[in-house]
């Protein structure tokens, strides 16, 4: 009989159960538990708490009900003895690829109206954020390859062995083992719930989709190898599961189809292109870049990057007035090949060495001693993540339609002895749409637009430590003695412009300038603040640079009333976190005394100035008063024995508000009280100021309580809030 035939009679049969209907059902449900109970992306962004943490529940959950649902219906037609009767129509093997073929047209057919359902919904909560593309993606990428692998998986337990009970525990015992903490931090290993640790709103990367792809295709093939396998275990001829593989394996074609699947996904699991192959620790070794020895006279770098693959195809050219006599190393991206090597337009030898180490791969060359020829290498390739990064660290060097990152070996070779005495020069051509900086300094367009991509060129530093490109907008202004260029993402102008974030700056730098000094990396009369994507997992600040995480301008940010009274004071809060933790004073904290506490009092001393005595009060001091007598008359906290009765996870709810109070209620009201005891806000400001100046002495211990009170004169007892 026809097997699409047979594919139409029995799509139409499942889509009539109940059962199935019923699976259905609650997998439209799971996206819920995204926003609930299972939050497996760890940050606050909008991309995170509406797109991956709903689709990876929705991944997981449902694949689980669908798992189920396979095996309830194989064992019906088993127990039924309606299988019996169905050998008469076709194979059992014909069968058993037309059911599960349904079962899975099904389940798409299901994730595609729960993305659509849930679409709405996440549009309007990320607002002026949300990319349809990249929320489906989700689904695409996720969702459905993970249910097919679910439904693969448990098939072929209960073919092999004929027991629902034995099926399910098989099942059981292989999702727990997705979730164990020996393969917590192994992207590949994790095929019931594929690892995503953050997301970015407005710069959106596509790297841990990549990734997700390849790994649900890679598991793909293994579920697909093993349910044929079971194919063969199918019962024949009266036989046991024994006597029914000998004669499943006469058919010749299934066990090669099913080796060379698993040999694919082995390969793929071995040969993955996104994170390097070497430790997973950092390791000491001798210089990277050694001495220099070498003089260029000229160096010239011609860079492509390719958002549709990821990739990067480079060329570097070096004129070098005296080549290094012996064999010299260039260092590059695990991803990269050096894809060939001329001196004085003659091919040179080189080999590279397998020995990822640190993020980098080493190839070997040696120069003929002839000077003043240029040595061309030609390189390119997909970037890896270095595997002495964190799991959570999911951009580290990443080329995307709308974000690129590289830094270091990911950009250019680095190659050992060589010294810059003349020009460097890069050209870098990427998608018209996106503004470059190199090493923080944009870079100057050199040609148009040309098949919507555009080059640009700049002087550089032979070995570039950081490269960024992003749809930026750049708005430059002049405070407190200082010029700023606010470098954002476009997707972020309305929210730049709705709350008027450049004067928000610049009364920010006034005053706290005025109050504690000017900022500790503007010395330079310049001060870059570059927008960064959320999943850079950390900032950084250099004399006249500071990189901002992409959370402040969000809506997540802005509407948080503990950080301000209105999205413009918590963009202040921000603001003031500069000269306050991050790139300026660090705190010791200890669940009391923290870098917020002195941020939101510093906020409130700034709105009092702008809105007055009144506002701030009513705004801020008599919200903390509040707060914290609530916190005092909570039955758990004057009964700390009775907390200890409370399961877990009440009690680290109950810690998490207490916490919460303290940083951001509490702590500004013991600072206020100081204030007062010291002699009011002037001396307060003194203080301040001086612990701001001198912070350079607390950068190995952080700035602690004590230290504060022993700056204040004042001891435990003074600052007590009953």
């Amino acid at each position: 009989m026809n097997l699409f035939f047979l594919y139409l009679v029995e799509l139409r049969r499942l889509a009539l159960r109940k059962q199935i209907w019923l699976a259905a059902a609650l997998c439209l449900c799971t996206p819920i538990l995204g926003y609930t109970v299972y939050k497996p992306a760890w940050s606050d962004i909008l991309s995170d708490q509406y797109i991956a943490n709903p689709a990876l529940a929705a991944t997981a959950a449902g694949a689980a009900l669908w798992a189920a649902a396979v095996i309830m219906e194989s064992s019906r037609l088993h127990r039924s003895g309606a299988d019996v009767i169905m050998d008469a129509a076709a194979s059992q093997t014909g069968l058993s690829v037309v059911r599960m073929a349904a079962m899975m047209t099904l389940a798409a057919a299901v994730a595609v109206v729960c993305a659509l359902i849930y679409l709405p919904f996440t549009s309007a909560k990320m607002e002026y954020l949300f990319q349809m593309r990249f929320y489906l993606a989700n689904y695409g990428v996720f969702v459905i390859p993970t249910w097919w692998i679910s439904m693969l998986f448990a098939d072929s337990f209960y073919q092999i062995t004929r027991r629902v009970e034995l099926s399910a525990l098989m099942y059981a015992v292989f999702a727990a083992y997705s979730f164990s903490r020996n393969i917590d931090s192994d992207y590949f290993m994790s095929w019931l719930n594929p690892i995503v640790a953050a997301y970015s709103d407005g710069f959106t990367s596509w790297w841990p989709l990549r990734i997700g792809a390849y790994t649900r295709e890679m598991w793909l093939c293994a579920a697909a190898a093993l349910w044929l396998v079971s194919l063969l275990c199918t019962r024949r001829y009266g036989k046991n599961l024994a006597g029914s593989f000998v004669k499943g394996m006469k058919r010749i074609y299934m066990p090669v189809l099913a080796a060379v699947l698993a040999a694919a996904g082995i390969y793929m699991y071995q040969n993955q292109p996104f994170i390097d192959h070497g430790a997973s620790e950092w390791i000491d070794e001798n210089n990277i870049i050694a001495s220099p020895v070498t003089d260029a006279s000229s160096v010239r770098y011609s860079i492509l990057a390719e958002p549709a693959t990821g990739k990067l195809t480079g060329r570097a050219e070096y004129t070098l007035e005296k080549p290094y006599c012996g064999e010299d190393r260039l260092l590059l991206n695990p991803g990269y090949k050096v894809k060939s090597m001329t001196y004085g337009g003659k091919k040179v030898e080189y080999r590279t060495v397998v020995d990822d180490l640190n993020g980098v791969r080493s190839t070997y060359f040696t120069l003929p001693d002839v000077p003043g020829e240029t040595l061309v290498i030609e390189y390119g390739g997909l970037p890896t993540v270095s595997k002495v990064m964190s799991v959570s660290d999911m951009i580290d060097d990443t080329i995307d339609p709308d974000y690129i990152v590289l830094g270091s070996a990911s950009f250019v070779p680095l190659i050992n002895y060589l010294c810059p005495e003349g020009s460097c020069t890069i050209d870098i051509t990427i998608p018209d749409h996106l503004v470059p900086f190199l090493d923080y300094q944009e870079m100057t367009e050199s040609s148009g637009h040309k098949n919507g991509m555009k080059t640009w060129t700049s002087e550089c530093d032979i070995y570039i430590m950081d490269f960024k490109a992003a749809n930026y907008m750049t708005q430059s202004f002049e405070a407190a003695g200082t010029q700023v260029d606010f470098v954002y993402g476009r997707s972020y102008h309305e929210a730049v412009e709705a709350y008027d974030v450049k004067q928000s700056m610049k009364e920010v730098l006034e005053y706290c300038t005025k109050h504690y000094g000017k900022l500790g990396f503007a010395e330079v009369q310049r001060l870059i603040l570059l927008q960064v994507s959320s999943m850079a997992m950390g900032g950084h600040a250099w004399p006249g640079i500071a990189e901002w995480f992409e959370t402040v301008l969000s809506p997540v940010t802005l509407s948080d009333p503990a950080r301000g009274a209105s999205a413009t004071e918590v963009f202040i809060h921000e603001m003031i976190h500069q000269w306050w933790g991050g790139y300026g004073l660090n705190c010791d904290e200890d669940g009391l005394w923290s870098e917020e506490g002195l941020t939101v009092y510093s906020t409130y001393r700034l709105v009092k100035e702008k809105y007055g005595e009144l506002y701030a009060k009513q705004y801020y001091v008599d919200e903390w008063k509040e707060a914290v007598e609530e916190q005092n008359r909570d039955f758990y906290n004057r009964h700390p024995e009775y907390l200890k009765m409370l399961p877990e996870s009440y009690q680290a709810r109950i810690r998490s508000e207490n916490s919460g109070i303290n940083m951001y209620m509490r702590m500004p009201l013991m600072i206020l009280k100081a204030e007062k005891l010291v002699g009011g806000e002037k001396k307060m400001d003194q203080i301040l100021r001086r612990m701001y100046t001198d912070r350079e002495q607390y950068d190995d211990t952080m700035f602690s309580y004590q230290d504060f009170l022993g700056a204040c004169g004042l001891d435990d007892e003074d600052l007590k809030i009953e």
